[in-house]
């Protein structure tokens, strides 16, 4: 293939790969791939030579934005208090989704396993984790959150961002102040069954559920 062709692939390719973040944003990673080839101004055997399925298109997609996610919780694990740690990630976790609401997918939605992106994820995991135990172990982080309850929130912050984030900038930030001080052990009410893991990652895989009562324009 001449450079010339490769620079044209490589062209198309991103064209593919920044026209499913936009589709995918708006009706999930379940859209149809007609839409994204539509959206890039490709052709659909166009699309299919540059990802041959879904998942890699998937992949292509949110590995970057789960590293985004993975560098925060590592840059959180340098802070030295545990409480100011965990503060932190949850805090670079909401500002990328203000930036790019996206991201809420790459730990929030319906991602299917893929290789590349499940390493990551899994490393990313691994990393919370130690700063959710960090946090319990100092005293500070509630007894009863769970890992469970990070997308939670996401999936709250991000609903806020969709919702009134534009007209209304401190929303978000208001909410995870509240969350965080909802967290802290001084804070002893306490909080309903946490999600059951199976259930909560069927439940994000799910299709988005089209409202009801509204017809199409």
């Amino acid at each position: 293939m001449s450079t010339r062709l490769r620079a044209d692939a490589e062209r198309n390719r991103q064209r593919i790969i920044d026209a499913a973040r936009r589709v995918f944003a708006a009706q999930g990673v379940h859209a149809p791939v007609e839409e994204i080839a539509k959206e890039a101004g490709v052709g659909i055997g166009t699309l299919y030579r540059r990802f041959p399925d879904r998942t890699e298109l998937v992949e292509a997609v949110f590995l970057e934005r789960a590293g985004r996610y993975l560098a925060a919780a590592e840059e959180a694990r340098l802070i030295d208090d545990p409480w100011e740690a965990f503060r932190s990630y949850l805090e670079q976790l909401c500002a990328i989704q203000a930036e790019d609401a996206t991201v809420t997918d790459v730990l929030t939605l319906t991602l299917p396993a893929s290789g590349a992106l499940e390493t990551l994820r899994n490393r990313l995991y691994a990393t919370q984790n130690r700063l959710i135990r960090a946090a319990k172990a100092q005293g500070t982080l509630r007894a009863d959150f769970v890992p469970e309850d990070v997308p939670l929130l996401l999936i709250a912050n991000a609903a806020i961002i969709r919702t009134v984030g534009a007209e209304v900038p401190s929303s978000a930030p208001r909410f995870l102040a509240l969350a965080l001080d909802a967290l802290r052990t001084d804070n002893p009410s306490p909080l309903p069954d946490p999600p059951d893991p199976a259930a909560l990652v069927a439940a994000m895989q799910r299709p988005p559920v089209k409202q009801r009562g509204r017809s199409a324009s």
